[in-house]
């Protein structure tokens, strides 16, 4: 089984690539969905996070305001670092836990492919056999947070500038996907990566039409 960490900034193009890697075969992991997990009612991590930002932060029902927090933390750094202080140790602890639970099943998948922006910051380099680094212009990345999530264009720019800030998608991985164009263009990426990415666990999965390639960036 071949663990594969999938990196990049904001709105790069990483969701899209996860699901053509499902669509082939893979397993994954996405940081997104285990900080969720860690942060709901009832769990010490929550608990953590209310007590250092305050009641504002959690809804009626008990359940965490997410997108008060988010606009919180690209906005402030020290709250920036104080959560992440309080969420990254459990998330990593999550997402080892998968992976091991994925190597240790009977029948264990080709890939198990762990999504998260920071992989490498957390210290999770350890954990994966390769990286990918899924990347896109500056000024895709901004029109694609605006119809996303409906964000003012001056936001965006500051979201997506304080990914770059922070070098998320200036690391070295031993594959690039350029997602821009079409959807299309970056599941064709993906599939002609894919012999690459398993073919070192000798598995027989394989797209259709994929071709093992004798450069690291993928090319539509």
């Amino acid at each position: 089984m071949v663990v594969l960490g999938v990196v990049g900034p904001i709105a790069a193009g990483k969701s899209v690539v996860l699901a053509a890697l499902e669509e082939l075969g893979a397993a994954t992991i996405r940081a997104d969905d285990v900080s969720r997990e860690i942060l709901q009612p009832g769990r010490p991590e929550l608990d953590a996070v209310r007590e250092a930002f305050g009641d504002r932060f959690i809804s009626g029902d008990g359940s965490l305001r997410r997108q008060a927090l988010a606009d919180l933390i690209f906005a402030d750094a020290d709250a920036r670092q104080l959560l992440n202080k309080l969420v990254h140790p459990p998330m990593v602890a999550g997402i080892a836990r998968r992976v091991e639970e994925y190597r240790n099943c009977p029948h264990p998948p080709p890939l198990v492919a762990v999504e998260a922006a920071v992989l490498l910051q957390v210290g999770m380099g350890e954990l994966v056999d390769k990286l990918l680094l899924v990347d896109a212009p500056t000024e895709v990345r901004i029109q694609r947070l605006i119809q996303r999530d409906g964000l003012p264009r001056a936001e965006a720019r500051r979201r997506v500038e304080l990914h770059d800030e922070l070098g998320l998608g200036q690391v070295r991985a031993d594959y690039v996907i350029e997602a821009v164009g079409s959807l299309d263009n970056t599941r064709d990426q993906v599939a002609r990566l894919w012999p690459q990415l398993v073919e070192p666990n000798g598995s027989n999965y394989s797209p259709t039409d994929g071709n093992n390639m004798s450069a690291n960036t993928v090319n539509s």
